[in-house]
């Protein structure tokens, strides 16, 4: 929708509001509603009203003279047709006269007039100050429309008026064939006839441009006219002529005879002139099945024996209406000033019209014919794209078998596709980019970053072929489809879904069939391209669910041992509290004691154990402490390659007293930058690896590799040996608190949760790979890009 189009309420309620503002009835025929609506009427009020115009005085006796009410036509005054008339004759009569007087045939009407003068007809919105509404480029609705360009012809108003007065005819002698039906006067089954399309004539004269555009669709198309009223105008003459008619004041009858003819007769409303509605239908069928002027119905699929019936009407009556149509027409045709014709010429343009009829139905059903085979083509296609595909495709293999399809319905050419994805270069945000062989076999195809100034391909309008130069993208593709033979005639195929064109089919073919037809396949490729997207997205979200559960797993199995460290913390500071005091108690007396006994004795030895075994558990609660409520680091600048060199050559001194086999390698890969970090939490971490690596006895040594991690992020810190590993077990536990996997000679088991706890303060970590047999890689990661603790 345009940006300036008012929406359709607003729309219908700009054209209600034009018809409010046709011109009203001429006051003679107002106060004569108003008088012949009145109980205090007399009827000298009415004949004094009528006779004080000469014109309308000979064609209202002119009108009454013909409708067989048996009066000397010689002798008849209006004062004798209100006396022997009555009253609504007479204003039925004066009704018919003058609204024929308003809007008949040669009655100027202001849009048409202004297309002579102007070359466009000035739409009744603009004659308001509001915008348009979208008539104009509404897309052609069935059978090959004239384009917006076209200035379709107006409805022929000669026509019209002869079908109306035809309707009026035909229902005044079936009323007349059933005078034991009180519902169904002759006089008001004239007008009512004569005046049930005025909405016809009110939507021409506000619309006249619109309207035209209507009739031309509607005789295109051999449909009913209301139906293409509504689809282009909004709304449709029934509630047009409904409008009118309340604006006029006209009788309620009359009324709701113009806004519910044609409507089913079971469906009406329990009116007190519900016979009356059906008769003007059963009338208007009989009217347009002779072909009796123009009424835009070309719907006959009702039998009027039928609908005789359900208004208790008698068949036979019906039946002789259309043999004595013609003349009637004829006299009151010459009454009201319509045509100047014989009955006879009359029923040879009834057969005119028949014929031309016939001829417009043949054109429909040669060129449904043709879209039929079109249709035909594009259901096979549908068909055989359907039974190749297998579920569970990506969306490289449907585009490819997109593609084939397309080739196989267009013939060779130059192929192509896109997918935008989601504006990255990867697999699930890029363009994907393909190119097929001259039978729409794959060439290449690869991901690629669209530019960001290019079009948006999800927003192209799907309900024609877009020209890809118009797209603005040439230069662009034009890299990655070298080889079409011309990229100026290669044109953009969209293949939309429920969101817009889930892809595009490039290719060179000068003709495709109708939009309209293809867009059912294009629709199908689109729903496949779309389904393989998703399926595609459900399997790589799949595979992130998965990641991010280990990643769970691990938060929780982090969190369960934090919680656990936390608890031993407590305990540890609360045994801390009770223990340190027996505990120096203890190591004081047992120092005391050994310094009494004789040096050497079994009794001197003892109380040396105690001293030494109660400072080692001493330390033991001082590291449980530590570990609950770790030390945090003390950040310097630190040179990792001097820190790192240093810690392996005092660790290196300090174990050739026991080991002087085992070789020790420091390897520093490029240049290390300066780190912010605690040196001696650095230096224990690496005493701590370093430990661990020569109690497992390694074959060759101890290698320690240190580098930046590639992208700068870290330092990465590898001490490796080829000792006797760990089994998974051990390797699961290994950094558990108390944990060792030697069963003589034990220590405590805190060297590498303590180590793990320096690591984390400085925001790194440490991660163990071993397997049995083949030795034990330990890697520490520390930050390089937060100097801050």
């Amino acid at each position: 929708m345009l940006a300036t189009e008012p929406t359709k309420p607003h729309r219908i309620e700009l054209i209600l509001h034009q018809i409010d503002s046709l011109p009203t009835l001429p006051a003679v025929a107002a106060r004569l509603l108003s008088l012949t609506s009145s109980d205090d009427s007399s009827a000298r009020q009415v004949i004094d009203l009528v006779s004080a115009d000469p014109s309308l005085t000979a064609k209202v006796l002119s009108l009454c003279q013909t409708a067989d009410k048996g009066v000397n036509s010689h002798s008849l005054t209006i004062d004798r047709a209100v006396v022997l008339l009555g009253f609504n004759a007479i204003r039925n009569a004066v009704l018919s006269v003058k609204v024929f007087e308003l809007f008949g045939p040669d009655a100027e009407t202001p849009g048409h007039a202004n297309d002579d003068k102007q070359g466009r007809t000035a739409h009744p919105a603009e004659r308001v100050g509001d915008v348009p509404s979208p008539a104009d480029q509404t897309p052609s609705l069935g059978v090959d429309a004239a384009g917006p360009d076209d200035a379709p012809k107006p409805m022929d108003r000669s026509a019209f008026w002869m079908h109306c007065l035809a309707v009026g005819v035909a229902a005044e002698l079936i009323a007349r064939a059933h005078p034991g039906r009180k519902d169904l006067a002759p006089d008001e089954a004239f007008v009512c006839g004569l005046l049930h399309d005025i909405g016809k004539i009110a939507m021409d004269y506000v619309l006249p441009k619109s309207f035209a555009r209507v009739v031309e669709l509607t005789d295109l198309n051999q449909a009913n006219i209301a139906e293409f009223e509504r689809k282009i105008i909004g709304i449709d003459h029934h509630t047009a002529g409904k409008r009118l008619a309340q604006q006029w004041n006209l009788p309620h009858m009359l009324a709701d005879c113009i806004w519910l003819h044609g409507s089913p007769y079971d469906s009406l409303p329990k009116l007190e002139h519900r016979g009356m509605i059906g008769l003007i239908s059963l009338a208007d069928l009989i009217a347009r099945r002779m072909h009796a002027g123009y009424s835009g119905n070309y719907s006959l699929r009702e039998d009027p024996g039928e609908l005789a019936q359900k208004l208790g009407l008698k068949p036979d009556a019906v039946a002789r209406v259309a043999d004595e149509l013609h003349e009637h027409l004829e006299v009151r045709g010459k009454a009201l000033g319509l045509y100047d014709l014989a009955s006879h010429e009359l029923l040879l343009d009834s057969v005119q019209r028949a014929n031309e009829a016939l001829g417009r139905i043949n054109a429909v059903l040669e060129k449904r014919g043709r879209d039929a085979v079109d249709q035909e083509r594009i259901l096979d296609g549908v068909i055989a794209f359907h039974n190749a595909s297998t579920p569970g495709r990506s969306v490289q293999d449907v585009l490819d078998a997109v593609v084939s399809s397309c080739a196989s319905l267009l013939g060779t050419g130059f192929y192509g596709a896109i997918y935008p994805g989601t504006g990255g270069n990867d697999e699930s945000t890029g363009w994907l980019i393909c190119q097929y062989n001259q039978e729409g076999r794959p060439v290449h195809s690869q991901y690629i970053q669209a530019p960001p100034h290019t079009p948006d391909l999800t927003a192209l309008d799907t309900t024609q072929p877009v020209g890809l130069q118009l797209m603005g993208i040439l230069p662009w593709v034009a890299d990655y489809l070298v080889q079409a033979p011309d990229l100026r005639c290669v044109r953009l195929m969209p293949l939309n879904c429920g969101w817009g064109a889930a892809a595009v089919i490039l290719h060179d073919r000068d003709t495709t069939p109708p939009w309209k037809h293809l867009s059912s396949l294009t629709s199908t490729w689109g729903a496949a391209v779309a389904a393989a997207a998703q399926h595609d997205g459900a399997r790589r979200l799949g595979e992130d669910l998965a990641t991010t559960n280990l990643a769970l797993a691990e938060a929780q199995e982090q969190l369960t041992r934090q919680a656990s460290l936390a608890r031993l913390g407590e305990m540890a500071a609360g045994a801390a509290h009770e223990m340190n005091n027996p505990l120096a108690v203890i190591a004081g007396r047992s120092q005391l004691l050994a310094m009494t006994l004789e040096s050497g004795t079994k009794e001197h030895k003892a109380a040396q154990a105690v001293f030494k075994e109660s400072h080692r558990l001493s330390s033991l609660i001082t590291s449980l402490r530590l570990i609950a409520d770790p030390p945090k680091p003390k950040r310097e600048p630190i040179d990792p390659a001097a820190l790192l060199a240093e810690t392996v050559k005092r660790f290196r001194s300090s174990h050739r007293r026991k080991d002087k086999t085992t070789a020790f390698a420091l390897k520093v890969q490029g240049e290390l930058p300066i780190l912010h970090g605690d040196p001696q939490q650095v230096r224990d971490v690496m005493r701590v690896l370093l430990f661990n690596a020569v109690q497992s006895h390694p074959k060759t040594g101890v290698q320690v590799i240190a580098q930046v991690e590639p992208g700068g992020g870290s330092l990465v810190v590898q001490v490796a040996d080829d000792g006797e590993g760990m089994d998974p077990y051990t390797l699961e536990h290994a950094m558990d608190p108390f944990f060792s996997a030697k069963t003589a000679g034990r220590r405590v088991g805190m060297g590498l949760s303590r180590a793990r706890q320096w690591i984390s303060g400085h925001g790194g970590r440490l991660e163990l790979r071993s397997r049995l047999g083949q030795g034990t890689v330990a890697t520490f990661f520390l930050p390089l890009d937060s100097p801050q603790g």
